[in-house]
């Protein structure tokens, strides 16, 4: 059984501390052999002194208090045998060093608490959930320092072992977030159980954060259609410099994940056949994806890739689907069963699938269907995916990376088990907010219309994946789909999370297009004189000059229409995105909010 490269955290990833452990190992040791020889040695002496009632009991209390430095049949007394000798001196050092052990042990715990309430630049991470617990993890080995805040008691040696610094509380209390530093940390996730909590916790740290301070709070959000609403009101803010708030949504996160590691087959003679089965949240993330990740590959806009959807809510899952049409309606064709697997798999005449994803809530019932349903091997030609999250660590009993033949049987590699905790946990990819999945939208249909017109991945430093997009141009996607918030204000619309009830026709008026497209041009010639573009006769990248860095009046017919184009696609863009435009006034331009 083959894994994905990332794994959740485990008891594995622990580091321990050998040096220490050997040192009180030997102690430990040394305190029992002075326990033994004491014992002997003050038998002995007591023997040579004439005494003949030396009781067990007496015989240990003195030698007890050895470690005390003192034991009272030894006052006055010369000439010990050797035994009592050694454990004269070893019992008092072991207790040294019993009593040294203890106070760096409670010093340390107090000095982590200070250091995380004076700590500047640092991360927080809030939550007692396996997100915040791999999120810290990996924070720590990128090189940050971090401070964890749990409800939870954390244990100093957990807490040494990861190099963490840690807080005890409810982290929605803002006397707890202090204590953390918050008021002078660089970033803050709240990864605690429950969305209400998080976003308690988010507006906690954005009250007490410095003005001055660019603090950047991530909350994790776990519905996604609650994760959509939030980002909705959150595109409509403009970006100040001060503070950044985001939501990520963790399904959205591990199914980019997903697709980049394993994309989809592409054969230029038909289209994939996927089989997607499962009672998880994360079913419909992975559909989307899906439809996003073929439309960038597909020879032709008529290919929709065959999505068997087997779940107990599958009819409903299609229809919503359908209502809202978009990016899925384009790029997939939905077949929903309401049975299992084993049922479907029932039918000797249906034709078989080039890749079969498992997403059950329980993790158990994925594995064991990939483990024991036979046919399901036979009817797929490439991966069984099983998305797995409590069961993510029984991956190495079948894996070959660590030695020369698995535990377990694993069926060809075939079957891959994947993590959505492990695989979105990934910092990076949470600081990729709204505007840097808009960015990528608007990269994707000008890449899919690009190769509507004909041209090839690869002809132009711009034809490419994302993934390999220069990082000048993806910053000016980014920045592109920044100002969608500001131009929308500017004629008084707002973005809401689609809805098949809602009238989903939106077009801006011709007015509305003029009035944006010259803010557009504006945006664009201040972020190209800030890449350092300046004006010249004709373009040329290797100078970096452009005949279009000028103001709105002298732009040419060819560049005025690239702006109106980019004011057009704003609705489609976001509705790619999970979102809808609408009005909030008639007369919406008065209501514009400052588009400077």
């Amino acid at each position: 059984m083959a894994t994905f490269p990332r794994t959740p955290l485990s008891l594995a990833d622990d580091q321990g501390q050998p040096a220490v452990t050997v040192t009180r190992a030997v102690f430990a040791l040394a305190g029992v052999l002075a326990l033994v020889l004491g014992f002997i040695g003050l038998d002995q002496y007591l023997a040579s002194q004439g005494v003949t009632d030396r009781d067990p009991l007496n015989l240990l209390y003195g030698t007890l208090q050895l470690f005390v430095l003192g034991s009272d049949p030894l006052e006055g007394g010369t000439d010990f045998p050797p035994a009592l000798q050694v454990a004269r001196f070893v019992a008092p050092i072991v207790t040294l060093y019993a009593f040294a052990e203890a106070a760096r042990v409670l010093l340390a715990s107090e000095m982590r608490r200070l250091r995380a309430r004076r700590s500047r630049r640092h991360v927080v991470v809030c939550g007692d959930s396996s997100v915040a617990r791999t999120l810290a993890h990996r924070l720590h080995l990128s090189g940050h320092r971090v401070v964890v805040v749990r409800t939870q008691p954390i244990g100093p040696l957990e807490l040494r072992r990861r190099g963490l610094l840690g807080v005890n509380g409810d982290a929605r209390d803002p006397d707890v977030l202090r204590g953390a530093g918050v008021p002078r940390a660089a970033t803050l996730y709240a990864c605690a159980e429950t969305s209400a909590a998080n976003l308690e916790i988010a507006a906690a740290a954005a009250r007490m954060a410095a003005p001055r301070n660019d603090l950047a709070v991530y909350a994790q959000i776990h519905e996604a259609d609650w994760a959509l609403t939030l980002q909705a009101r959150r595109l409509g803010v403009p970006h100040t410099p001060g503070q950044r708030l985001d939501f990520f949504h963790l399904d959205q996160l591990a199914v980019h994940v997903l697709l980049d590691q394993r994309p989809l087959p592409n054969r230029p003679d038909r289209v994939p056949r996927l089989l997607v089965a499962g009672d998880s949240s994360l079913v419909r993330a992975l559909i989307v994806e899906i439809a996003r990740h073929w439309r960038l590959r597909r020879s032709s806009p008529a290919q929709r890739v065959v999505v068997d959807l087997v779940a107990p809510d599958a009819i409903r899952v299609r229809d919503r689907f359908a209502e809202r049409g978009g990016v899925v309606q384009d790029g997939c064709r939905v077949t929903a069963y309401e049975t299992d697997v084993s049922a479907l798999l029932d039918d000797p005449g249906r034709a078989g699938y080039d890749r079969v994803f498992l997403c059950f809530a329980d993790d158990r019932e994925g594995l064991e269907l990939a483990l024991r349903e036979h046919r399901l091997w036979r009817r797929v030609s490439g991966d069984i995916i099983v998305v797995v999250d409590a069961l993510a660590a029984i991956t190495e009993a079948f894996s070959r990376d660590q030695r020369e033949e698995p535990l377990l049987d694993p069926i060809d590699g075939r079957v891959r088990l994947f993590s959505a905790v492990a695989a979105g946990c990934d910092p990076a990819l949470i600081a990729e907010d709204l505007s840097e999945r808009l960015g990528r939208l608007i990269h994707e249909r000008f890449v899919e219309a690009s190769l509507l017109r004909g041209e090839r991945l690869g002809g132009s430093p711009a034809l490419c994946p994302w993934s390999e997009l220069d990082e000048e141009l993806r910053r000016s996607n980014r920045q592109q789909a920044g100002d969608f918030g500001i131009k929308l204000h500017m004629v008084g619309c707002a973005v809401v999370p689609a809805d098949g009830g809602d009238d989903d026709d939106f077009c801006f008026t011709e007015a509305e297009v003029e009035l944006l497209a010259r803010r557009e041009q504006q945006r664009w010639a201040e972020a190209a004189r800030g890449n350092g573009w300046v004006r010249g006769a004709r373009r040329d990248g290797a100078l970096r000059q452009t005949p279009d860095l000028v103001d709105w009046e002298e732009l040419g017919p060819e560049g005025r229409a690239k702006c109106r184009a980019a004011v057009l696609e704003i609705p489609q863009i976001l509705a790619d995105a999970g979102f809808l435009v609408v009005r909030l006034t008639d007369t919406g331009v008065s209501r514009a909010l400052n588009p400077a």
